[in-house]
Parts: C-alpha cells; structure tokens; sequence
C-alpha cells in the first residue's frame, strides 16, 4: 500500500496542524551555540516551511488558538494585574511604556519612510519584540474592521503581510535581545553580578532568611521530646517565648493515655510528653538545651508533606514572608515564589502580591490551616470551571465589538483588546473568590499553550506561502528595521530605567526583558547576574508589557 504524505497532509486539516506542531516543538527543543529557540520558533518555521510548499491552515484555527491564549494570558495576569504597583511598581509601569512607545513610533516611522504595504510594520513591531499579543492585537484589528483597508488589498493580503513580517523579524527579535543583555553591561562598565549583589544586600535580600530554608540543617522533621523539669508549671505561651524552642511549632500533647490538643493556655505538668515540627538545626538544639527525645507512635503519626498554595488573603499582601512567621505560627516551610510564572527568591524582604504561588511543606493540618488563612491549595480545585471561560471569551468578543466613530475613525478594544480584559478581570476575581471561574495552573498552562501553538502554526502556513517573495524584495530592509525595532527600544529603555527612574541595572535589565516579552532573554541576565535579582525585574514589567503591546498591535493597523 502506498501513502501519499502530502495528499493526506492537505486533506486532512487535523493531521497538517498537529504535525507542524510536533515537529515544530521537537525542532525548538534544539540548541545553537548553546541557544535553544523554544516551541515558538520551532512551530513558526514548520508552519513556513509548509506554507511554502502550498499548504495553509484550516479556516478557524487562528481565530480559535488567538482567542485560547489572548484569554489565558488575561486569566494569568488577573490576579497580580491590580497589585503589582507595590514597591517598584509605577517605575515598571513607565519602563513599559516607554519600551511600547518607542517600539510604536519607531514601527511606524520605518514603515512609512520605506514604504511597505499595510500589515508589514505591525509584523515587524512583533516579531521585533518577539509579542505574540502584537501579533494577534494586529491581526484582530483587520478582522474585526476597526483597520481600513487601502485600495488594492484584501484582507488576506494584509493579513500575511502581518505574518510575514514578524516571520522574517522573530528570529533576530530573540537573538538581539538575548546580545543585546548579554553585552550591554560589558560596553557600559557594569559588573552585573557586583550590582545584584549589592541590591540584594541594601533590600536585605541576602540568606539568612528564616521562613525558607536553603540546605539539610533547615529541613522540617517531626520529633516528641519529654517536658523538661524547668517548664512544668509553664503555659504553652510561655513556652512558646522562651528562646530554646523559638522555630519549633508544637503539635500534640501526651498526659498519661489522653494526648490532648495544644491551646496556649494548657499548662505543661511533669510527665508530660509532646510532638513539635522544627528544623534538624532546632531539634539538635533542643537536645543540647536538656530535652529528652522520646519515641511515642501516636505523637510521631503525623505526616510531613508540601503543598503549594495560592495567596488570596488580602491582609497579606504587602507583608513579607518574615513578616508572617510561618514556622513559628504554622510550623511550614517556604520552599518556593512563584509570580507571574516566574520563580521568584525567597528573601523575607520581598513584599508578597494576591496570587502568588508559595510552594510550602509542613504537618498535614497545618498546612490546610494556613491554606484557609493565606488563600487556597491549588491542587484542591482540580475542575476547571468551562462555564466562566466559555462566557468569559464570549463577553470578551462581544465588548470587542463595541466600537465609538469619532468622524470617520471608529475607535474600539477589537476581540483582542476585549478578551484580555475580561480575563484579567476573572483572573482578579479568581483570586478573591477561589471558586469563581476557577482555572487550576496546569489546566491554564494547557489552554494558553495549545492556543499559542495552534495561532502560531496557523500564522506560519499562511505566511509561508509569499515569505520567499517578501525576502527577495524588501526582505534585508525588513529585516534591518526589525533589528533597529529590537535594539532602540532596549537603549532607550535603559537610560530611561538608569538615569531617570534609578533603577539598579540588574534589575534594569531584567524588566526590560518582561517589557519586551522575552523569556531567554531574561535566562542570560540571571546567568550573568549569578543571582535572581533579575526575574524580580521580569515580573514587574511583563504582565502590563502583554496588556500594552496587544494595543500596540491594533494601534499599528490603526494610525
């Protein structure tokens, strides 16, 4: 039997997607010159390469994969959207749009001094900036018909000058910022590794924190030690203040056959036995301070495990994590910050925002205890609530097409401007309430992926076809004002963040990666960095980076 491959590939518009989209990711897992493209790049150029030998994506798959990942990325932002002015916070909203607005002007201005036809330059401020957000806020603009069309161009023309500009543009658009980091500090006299040191030591962001732990003598254990003869007499609270037990949490008491619960008015009587969580630093101490270790099943029986919980509790945020004393209220262990999708450091100094994700370990109970007072276990909403997502994209769409006519020009959000607000709203209100339109973070991770891979193999068939083209004639020009719109934006972001928002330069360069959506990026500077001072930087700026850039987007197709 024979098998006609491409016969099947272009009957078949299941088969033709999803194997851009394998082969795609196996090809972004490669490293060159030890750097690796991602599943992004690796699924674009499949999606070209196809396009190019005559294949082109099924009629809806972009429409479907945008909308997935426009709202995804509005759930994801949600809850850290409306906190994140603490601290650094107005500072990274400036650095982000000065980087959006440079990246606009200069989009704009090449575009008309060239002369390309409409949709290039909006390609182009994409691919520049590596934005998916862009891209779709562009395409969307076209769609949607908030974006006249000139006279001899159709919308599908238009549209695959989109694609095929930020083809041509991402490649560099991820490698000249990746130089761009990598040799920025160089060329201007920084030691990059001096700098985070030095802002970790003036923020107090330096190891000897108490609510982590870093190495073996900090990990938790259970143990049951006998009341030494000093402390009968004494109430729980009283013991609780006395410096030899300061990082234990006790458990359960033992009197005689009854174990009782620990209340801090129980007086301790001789005899007595108990069960506490501590470190193996605290429990060695312990033993040299005179307490008997004693080996009782029951005492012993409770479990150690780790959990990862999403912060809610309003009177939280803004607290650190020394501020809120787990170990000693709760007897748990931060073991892990995880914000924006980014794993933060565990310095108590670092003020936390509502939907941060600690990953923490300690006794079962009280765990669950600390869960109900700081927010919710994540793994506890295992459902995903279909219902607010279905009609969360469809209200998305529908306020998309609110549009207002000022004379001639109609002004709106466009489906993409729409569904990224109503997802960041849901997102924040998932945040307040847990059980409201609830999207666990591997389920997000699963739509927002999927959306992306399906937009982006989508993008690549429909520009393969006329990429060849574009290259032979105005390709080099493309390509240079790409880089122009890569590098500028960085500069210009950079003596702005140093010189007038005095921002510590690995910091800087950190939120001018979140500023300009990219992740590898981001990995040089920690790498350089030696610290990661840097992803602080990253999260500041990225949530309100994709909010901006997917209007920047619509505004390209626009003006």
């Amino acid at each position: 039997m024979t098998i006609d491959l491409m016969s099947l590939l272009g009957q078949n518009a299941m088969l033709l997607l999803f194997t851009v989209i394998g082969v795609g990711y196996l090809l972004g897992n490669l490293k060159v010159a030890g750097i690796q493209g991602g599943p992004v790049v690796g699924v674009l150029l499949m999606g070209l390469l196809f396009g190019h030998l005559g294949f082109t994506a099924p009629e809806g798959a972009s429409t479907f994969g945008f909308a997935l990942f426009i709202f995804s990325v509005g759930i994801q932002a949600g809850p850290t959207f409306f906190s994140a002015f603490l601290a650094d916070g107005p500072k990274y909203v400036a650095l982000a749009l000065i980087v959006a607005g440079v990246a606009l002007a200069l989009a704009l201005g090449l575009s008309t001094l060239i002369g390309l036809d409409l949709g290039f330059g909006a390609g182009m401020l994409a691919g520049a900036l590596t934005s998916t957000p862009t891209l779709a806020g562009a395409q969307d603009a076209i769609k949607s018909g908030l974006a006249s069309l000139p006279e001899g161009l159709t919308e599908a023309e238009v549209l695959q000058n989109i694609s095929v500009g930020y083809a041509i543009t991402y490649l560099f658009g991820t490698l000249g910022m990746i130089l761009a980091v990598r040799y920025l500090p160089k060329l201007v006299g920084i030691d990059l590794a001096d700098e985070a040191r030095r802002l970790a030591k003036e923020r107090g962001l330096t190891p000897k924190r108490k609510s982590g732990f870093a190495d073996a003598s900090s990990f938790p254990i259970i143990r049951a030690y006998r009341v030494t003869p000093e402390a009968v007499g004494m109430s729980i609270e009283q013991v609780n203040a006395r410096s030899k037990t300061v990082g234990a949490k006790l458990l359960k008491m033992r009197r005689g056959k009854k174990l009782l619960d620990i209340t801090p008015d129980l007086v301790l009587e001789e005899g007595d036995t108990f069960s506490g969580i501590a470190s193996i630093k605290v429990n060695q101490d312990m033993r040299k301070d005179g307490f008997e270790e004693v080996l009782d099943p029951e005492l012993l029986s409770m479990q150690v495990t780790s959990e990862e919980i999403i912060l809610t509790d309003s009177k939280s945020v803004g607290k650190t994590l020394d501020e809120l004393d787990l170990p000693d209220r709760y007897g748990c262990y931060a073991t892990g910050l995880t914000r924006a999708s980014i794993d933060l450091p565990l310095d108590t100094p670092l003020p936390l925002q509502k939907g941060d994700r600690l990953q923490l370990i300690g006794e079962a109970s009280n765990l669950k205890q600390l869960a109900s007072d700081l927010g919710y276990i994540e793994k506890e909403l295992e459902k995903t609530d279909l219902t607010t997502f279905a009609f969360g994209i469809i209200a998305g769409t529908m306020l998309g097409l609110v549009t207002i006519a000022l004379g001639n020009l109609s002004i709106g959000l466009g489906t993409a401007g729409g569904l990224l607000i109503v997802g960041i709203v849901i997102g924040w209100l998932g945040s307040v309430m847990p059980t409201f339109g609830r999207v666990p973070g591997p389920a997000r991770y699963v739509l927002m992926e999927l959306g992306l891979m399906l937009f982006m193999a989508a993008v690549g068939l429909n520009a393969g076809g006329g990429i060849v083209e574009a290259l032979a004639s105005s390709g080099p020009v493309i390509i240079l004002s790409g880089a122009a719109i890569t590098l500028a934006p960085a500069l210009i972001g950079y003596i702005a963040g140093r010189y007038l928002l005095k921002l510590n330069p690995a910091l800087l360069l950190g939120a001018l990666t979140g500023a300009m959506t990219s992740t590898p990026a981001l990995n040089v500077v920690t790498e350089a960095a030696k610290s990661t001072v840097p992803a602080l930087g990253y999260a500041g700026t990225y949530t309100f980076a994709n909010v901006l850039l997917t209007f920047a987007g619509a505004l390209m197709m626009v003006l």
